[in-house]
């Protein structure tokens, strides 16, 4: 993980369009598809990174820890309980059955309905944001996404500080040039805010929901005959993807939002859908989750840069989001700026990969931006100053950055913010 204090890619013209920040533009040149270790190929394009994606026959998920749970045949390994696979790490018809269950609860028309109470999480949060101290947008930003998550899920102590405490140590990375003495410390910190997490929010919520079902994920988990350990599995993991990747979204989209005048100014006049073209842009160029891995479960051949690459049985296929969200073939030639409503085709959605493709597609994508959109409009009423970029840092779980520290106030006077984000 490295910390970055700097412009992390300054904007350029293109058309008017500011370029990423969090990596410098690549240069095109890198192929599609390239063996970059021993069994492991990077690959590059849109086209070949959806194909792989939608090919669950021979593949199966690779990240998020994934090997550790595939090598020990589920998370009690063979001495502890057996633990039922959660979904992220579920294929075939398992994966399926699970995913339906749980569909209802980020349907469009279920989100919907979700936009008041949304729109009165982000008033409460924005207010607390004052002229006399400064306020980091990425706590602010989990506020929010550990609300909204923990209200789905079933978590009835969404508001609780003791919650927000307890995932706040839980999703904390390790610092840069931690030691193994100090990463053990980190790791043993980490399973005791798990087991807060179930002693104090989960197993209530459990217990509440055996005496009266609701309409929340832990209620339809308990329908399915999930076991209390099984829905803490799950809910861990509906956590991880609710709550720190929509984090980093509001994070990323505030700071490309303040630090362009004009992107801001179109920002605060536009109706809801323009805001939610733009908020589907900063995701495509800044995808939270730059890389997905796949690992082949049977050999697979693939369509590279010289005819075809035979890839076989236990490789890892490193799809780099980054780069296919970029893909000048699908994105057009200035796919490293950040270009609202620019045309990508009929089948492609605006955000390209950036909410996974095929089987494994993040069912919420329409709560995530629901909440964003909700944030930030709210945040950005609000006239405010900053006091610069935030720190980046590198996430090897989530194979992607965490944004801290992006810290803002109230300006006493109206207007643009007093400062850039690059100052």
């Amino acid at each position: 993980m490295t910390d970055v204090r700097d412009d992390a890619g300054s904007p350029v013209d293109a058309g008017g369009c500011p370029a990423r920040k969090l990596t410098q533009p690549g240069d095109g040149t890198a192929p599609d598809l390239e063996q970059v270790g021993e069994g492991r190929w990077r690959i590059r394009s849109f086209e070949l990174a959806r194909t792989v994606l939608r090919h669950p026959e021979h593949t199966r998920q690779g990240g998020f820890n994934a090997e550790n749970f595939h090598r020990t045949g589920g998370a009690g390994g063979t001495t502890g309980p057996r633990i039922r696979p959660p979904i992220l790490y579920l294929e075939g018809e398992q994966h399926h059955a699970q995913r339906r269950a749980a569909a209802r609860f980020f349907a469009p028309r279920t989100v919907e309905s979700y936009r008041p109470w949304l729109e009165g999480t982000a008033r409460r949060l924005v207010a607390t944001v004052r002229t006399d101290r400064w306020s980091d947008v990425a706590r602010l930003a989990m506020g929010m996404a550990v609300q909204v998550a923990a209200t789905v899920i079933g978590i009835d102590r969404a508001a609780s500080p003791g919650l927000h405490r307890r995932l706040d140590v839980f999703f904390a990375p390790d610092p840069p040039g931690a030691g193994p003495w100090l990463r053990r410390w980190l790791a043993a910190r980490r399973s005791t805010a798990m087991l807060r997490f179930y002693a104090f929010d989960v197993r209530p919520a459990i217990r509440a929901r055996r005496r009266r079902r609701r309409d929340d994920l832990i209620s339809q988990l308990l329908d399915d005959g999930f076991s209390d350990l099984d829905v803490l599995t799950e809910c861990v993991t509906y956590a991880a993807a609710g709550m720190a990747t929509t984090r980093e979204l509001i994070t990323a989209a505030v700071w490309h939002l303040l630090d362009d005048d004009v992107l801001r100014a179109r920002y605060r006049a536009a109706a809801r859908d323009e805001r939610l073209a733009i908020l589907d842009e900063v995701l495509r160029l800044e995808p939270v989750v730059a890389h997905v891995l796949r690992e082949t479960t049977a050999p697979l051949t693939l369509d590279g840069p010289d005819g075809p690459v035979h890839v076989p049985a236990g490789s890892v296929l490193d799809v780099d989001v980054r780069a296919a969200n970029a893909d000048a073939r699908v994105a057009g030639p200035d796919g490293d700026h950040l270009c609202p409503g620019r045309d990508v085709p009929r089948a492609v959605p605006p955000t390209l990969l950036s909410f996974g493709d095929g089987h494994h597609k993040c069912p919420g994508a329409p709560l995530a931006m629901a909440e964003t959109e909700a944030f930030v409009t709210t945040l950005l009423a609000v006239d405010l100053e900053v006091a610069g970029p935030p720190v980046v840092r590198w996430n090897e779980v989530a194979q992607g950055y965490d944004l801290v520290d992006l810290r803002v106030r109230r300006t006493a006077r109206q207007g643009a913010p007093r400062t850039s984000a690059r100052a």
